[in-house]
Order: C-alpha cells, then structure tokens, then sequence
C-alpha cells in the first residue's frame, strides 16, 4: 500500500470513530460532575407510617419508595434527662454501615428528633465518623418517649427516611395537642397558615408588617416537617421557588385524614426561628380551606441556637 493509500486509510478510520463517540454520547447524555451531586436540591416529599422496627423505613410518597431497605441503630435507646450525646448507624439491608451520602440541602443528614406527645421538637444535623459510619451529636432531650427520624439521600439511592424511639428516663406526663390553630407566634414574629388542598402557604410578619428579607436557611427560604398525631407518620416538604417573603409556600400531600403538627423554620435577621401549628386535614384530598378554625380540642418547646453542623432548633 503506498504512502498516500495510508493517509487515506488512516482518515477514513479516523472519521469512523469520532462519529461512534458522536453517537455515543448523545445516547449517554451529560455525565453529572462531583459539584452537581454536592449542590442538589431535592424537593422531596416523604411520608412513612409508624413502624420503627420495619427495616424498610422508605415510606409511600416521592422518590422513597424506590430506597433499599435501612435500619437506623442507635448506640443507647434509654438516656437521662438534659444534653445528651446521640450516636447512631445507618445501615443497609446487609445490616453494613452507609458511609456515603448526598449533600441535600446542604447537609449529608437531617435528624429530626420529636417527643411522641409533639411537645417536642428537635432538628439538628449530626458530625458523621465515615471510617466506622457512625454519627453523633449532643442533643438536649427532655423525660418521655421520643421517635427519631433520620432523612438522607445515599450516594447513588433515593431519598430515604430510617427511624427508630427512645426513652429518657424520669416522670412524663404527656400534653394535650390541643385545638387546630393557624397562627403562631415566635420570637416577636407571627406566622399564618392558609391551606388549600395540597398548597400551604406560610405567611411572615414582624410588629404587623410583613418580613419581606427572609434568609436562606440551609439552602432555602423555609423548610417544613408535619408530623400525624396519631401514628407519627413524618412529612418533610421543602418549599417551592419563590420571593424572600412575606409568604413561602409548599406543596404537602396530607394524603390520609387526621391532625398534623407543623413545624415551620425559617432566617431572619441572623437568627433561625420555629413556628409550630396544628391543622387537620378531614379526609384524603380534602380542599383544606384552613384560616384557623377550631376542628379539635400546642405545644410548647424550647428554641435553641447551635453551631455549624448541631443546630438544634
């Protein structure tokens, strides 16, 4: 073959395997980087019924439903009153630690910690030790039973919820949820809820003007966590896109009647603020019209400012 046939030869080749790589990547697509992974958002909704012994803790709403099953295993399930060290291990279904996870809303894990009378309520984000895959953090508990819930994305899973109850010790006497109420108020600020069907939308005033300068809070203008009276089924939404205030509004299937605590976080003015209300939702995919009318006959709970990765609000 002379020089020339070569060269030519060599193009034609050449051409064929760009054209494969061409063909390749459309059929592929966008390879996610390292820094998309880190920065998701994750507009879940998670709803898991009351079963904290069952393995499979992925619940029956969004994109749960398709998490292998984990176990949350705490290293002490009775404690003493006060600020205790709370230490547990996600495990898989081989009963192995997960050591990798997903930075959601800037967090690898939230751990919500609520008294099971919802007279209580922690939301605190604990350190991980990836080279044994247990995490900790101090949380401040008081006496009777509380239900711990851990919300996290594995590397390569789905989003999932794992929870499991544990005691501190000393005399409980548990407290009445008390009547639907609408209206909160917190820290000087007042927050109103206006329910229609599946769209809540919270509303932000500070001495009768509206809070128009609401702050990112780990990476959104509110977060919200509803909570059922009755089995502890646990709703975690974050909040559709939006201004900074007055209102941030959600998108929450309380799919199943019954009366919900809601826990409302937002920012404002340097400082992380919970409002907690009650509403009851009549019957699945009711149209929800609540402006604070009586349905039943709160709670109240200390706030709290941490640091970095244990704010415990």
């Amino acid at each position: 073959m002379s020089r020339r046939q070569r060269i030519a030869a060599f193009v034609v080749a050449l051409a064929a395997v760009l054209a494969l790589a061409i063909g390749i990547g459309r059929w592929v697509g966008p390879i996610a980087t390292d820094d998309e992974d880190d920065h998701a958002h994750d507009d879940r909704t998670v709803l898991t019924p009351d079963d904290p012994d069952d393995s499979d803790d992925s619940g029956d709403a969004g994109d749960a439903a398709a998490a292998p099953p984990t176990t949350l295993d705490l290293e002490r399930t009775v404690h003493d009153a006060g600020r205790q060290r709370l230490a547990f291990t996600i495990r898989d279904a081989a009963g192995e630690p997960v050591t990798s996870y997903d930075v959601v809303h800037e967090k690898r894990l939230h751990l919500v910690v609520v008294r099971t009378d919802l007279g209580g309520y922690r939301h605190v984000h604990p350190r991980l030790d990836a080279a044994t895959g247990q995490w900790a953090v101090d949380v401040d508990l008081d006496t009777g039973s509380w239900r711990v819930y851990a919300d996290f994305t594995p590397t390569g899973g789905a989003a999932t919820i794992a929870q499991a109850d544990l005691q501190v010790a000393g005399d409980f006497t548990p407290v009445e949820l008390g009547a639907d109420d609408a209206t909160a108020e917190v820290d000087g600020y007042e927050v109103h809820l206006a329910r229609d069907g599946d769209e809540l939308a919270l509303h932000v005033s500070r001495d009768g003007a509206p809070v128009t300068d609401l702050e990112p809070h780990l990476g959104a203008y509110g977060h919200l966590v509803a909570i059922r009276a009755a089995d502890l089924a646990y709703l975690h939404v974050h909040p559709e896109e939006g201004e900074a205030g007055p209102g941030v509004a959600f998108h929450a299937a309380l799919d199943q009647a019954g009366r919900y605590r809601l826990f409302f976080e937002f920012s404002h003015a340097g400082a992380v603020h919970r409002a907690e209300l009650t509403l009851t939702a009549d019957v699945p995919g009711d149209s929800g019209h609540n402006d604070g009318t009586d349905h039943s006959g709160g709670a109240d709970d200390e706030h709290e400012e941490g640091d970095g990765d244990e704010h415990d609000h």
